[in-house]
């Protein structure tokens, strides 16, 4: 995205921060919170600018990012997971957030209940603020999976352009599948332990009586 910026200038109508790591002391030691502190860091915000470190610096962070156009804040799955670029939404906030998450680029956009809402994160803090963020997951824990990074970089190049702030080229982006209730998510769970071997990928359609996945078991 910096590149693309840098090459062209010219286009750039706005301002356009990006923040590659909101707790790089956290990332260095692999843990949500920063070494010496027993704080998540991502169930503190809004924070508070007279707690620990690492409240203060939640504090900072929303402070800074609140009168934005758009944040968008990406999130990596938990290494035992492999999930599809997709937006997750709270219905509290669904009618400020569609509009821009359709335009994303990712395959799928979860709009969850009231209930289930994390109030301590960041994107409820700032949505609640009337900033619009929207929270991408995407890829494994731990890694950078490039061809979803690819994919998320033409999805904000795209939102860009809808927000006036890039008058540069955007791809067209692919219209999600949106999930609204419960029910059109479900879980699916191996019936025994063993190394899980996926013969099919995510996106792709499956009927009943197709075997696209065999689960292996060893011996021992």
């Amino acid at each position: 995205m910096i590149r693309r910026i840098t090459e062209h200038p010219e286009y750039l109508q706005g301002i356009v921060e990006i923040y590659p790591a909101m707790n790089p002391l956290g990332i260095d030691s692999v843990s949500r919170g920063i070494p010496g502190f027993d704080l998540d860091m991502n169930r503190l915000f809004p924070g508070s600018k007279d707690g620990a470190m690492t409240e203060y610096l939640a504090a900072g962070i929303v402070s800074d990012l609140l009168g934005s156009s758009l944040c968008v804040d990406i999130h990596a799955s938990n290494i035992y997971l492999t999930e599809m670029p997709q937006i997750r939404i709270n219905e509290l906030h669904k009618d400020m957030l569609l509009p821009y998450a359709r335009l994303a680029n990712v395959d799928f956009v979860w709009v969850h209940g009231a209930n289930t809402v994390l109030e301590a994160t960041l994107a409820h803090s700032l949505n609640s603020r009337q900033t619009p963020t929207l929270v991408v997951e995407m890829g494994v824990g731990m890694r950078i999976t490039k061809e979803y990074g690819d994919q998320l970089c033409e999805g904000l190049f795209s939102l860009m352009k809808h927000l006036g702030i890039w008058s540069g080229q955007a791809q067209a982006v692919k219209k999600p599948l949106i999930g609204y209730r419960p029910e059109e998510v479900a879980f699916l769970n191996a019936p025994v332990s063993g190394i899980f071997l996926k013969e099919c990928t995510h996106g792709e359609y499956v009927e009943k009586g197709q075997h696209n996945v065999r689960y292996r078991r060893s011996k021992r």
